[in-house]
């Protein structure tokens, strides 16, 4: 993507779960730079729990439940790694922001 190329607000909104996926899958030889990546990505998702939260009746009450028990699941993961180092929780973690950002993306061409 050159630098005159823009994102549309739905590629805005799931463009940051495949790069924090991507990060996390870089990071694993370098300590400092997967706890870094992990906290990132935690974050990321507790912001999307606040923005589900605050959209209360635009969401249906399942999406919003789904959202709150992956990023409490995300933050449990982020701190199980930073103990210990198992490449299947951080396998799945980016698995989890890849899908979700192909969730974002299939909804928006559903939509169309």
């Amino acid at each position: 993507m050159s630098e005159d190329e823009k994102l549309n607000p739905v590629e805005e909104t799931a463009f940051p779960f495949l790069q924090h996926a991507v990060q996390l899958d870089q990071a694993r030889a370098a300590w400092a730079v997967l706890d870094k990546a992990l906290g990132k990505n935690a974050e990321m998702w507790l912001k999307l729990t606040d923005d589900a939260l605050a959209a209360h009746g635009k969401l249906p009450l399942e999406t919003i439940e789904f959202i709150h028990k992956t990023s409490a699941f995300v933050a449990k993961v982020a701190a199980a790694v930073r103990t210990e180092m198992d490449d299947n929780l951080l396998d799945t973690l980016i698995k989890l922001n890849l899908n979700m950002s192909e969730m974002i993306l299939a909804r928006d061409a559903q939509a169309a």
